[in-house]
């Protein structure tokens, strides 16, 4: 399901009718009032739930405010339930840094709100992304044992002026900082550059340099 409201929004008005033309999944169109896009998730017991997305692109987080209004709506209307976020990197006019814009968006709901924020490159991959979403989450759910998530550190990949980030440089940082806020401090002190040189370079050439350069843009820290 999608709200009709997407058809006013420019970043999103392409989306109804690409959704409309899919054969599987089949999407309705409705007016919504507190979400833009809706999955059904399969239980265990054969039930479903619904998980509700808010679509969001750098124009739609200015002002802050805004942005922040629907979601608190969304997350109380639901209690914090089966409730994320995708997220358009990529404008058809950019107004913004995609990634910083981004960035911005999950640390400010971190320290009161719990949910994901999924990226998103391009329209064009919509609906794979939100397959994988799925697939992903149901997999977690029938699992014994769940590998628990570090919502903090979820945009950790794209914190580099040459994205991704690779594998291993994400698996140090992310034993060395604990939040985004740690890898802030670790990028713009001379201490934490050091550090973050002397961690990776032997391993990664030119990873902490690109952290470093990517944490000298001017980022918003609620």
């Amino acid at each position: 399901m999608f709200c009709t409201s997407l058809r006013k929004r420019p970043e999103w008005a392409t989306v109804p009718n690409t959704l409309l033309s899919s054969q599987r999944p089949r999407w309705g169109e409705q007016s919504l009032t507190t979400h833009d896009l809706a999955i059904p998730i399969p239980n265990q017991d054969g039930s479903l739930d619904t998980f509700l997305f808010l679509a969001l692109s750098p124009c739609d987080t200015q002002p802050p405010a805004s942005a922040m209004a629907r979601i608190q709506h969304l997350y109380h209307h639901t209690g914090g339930r089966n409730i994320g976020i995708v997220f358009l990197l990529n404008e058809k006019v950019p107004t913004s840094n995609g990634t910083i814009a981004l960035m911005n968006l999950q640390v400010s709901i971190h320290s009161t709100l719990e949910m994901p924020i999924i990226p998103l490159f391009s329209l064009s991959t919509l609906q794979t992304t939100l397959s994988n979403f799925q697939y992903q989450l149901v997999h977690k759910r029938r699992s014994a044992a769940p590998t628990p998530v570090q919502p903090a550190l979820s945009l950790l990949p794209y914190c580099t002026n040459n994205p991704p980030l690779p594998e291993h440089a994400r698996n140090v940082v992310s034993d060395i900082c604990h939040s985004l806020a740690d890898v802030a401090r670790a990028a713009t002190t001379a201490d934490g550059q050091l550090g973050l040189k002397e961690w990776l370079d032997p391993r990664v050439a030119g990873a902490a340099q690109d952290i470093i350069d990517f944490w000298e843009e001017e980022i918003i820290v609620y």
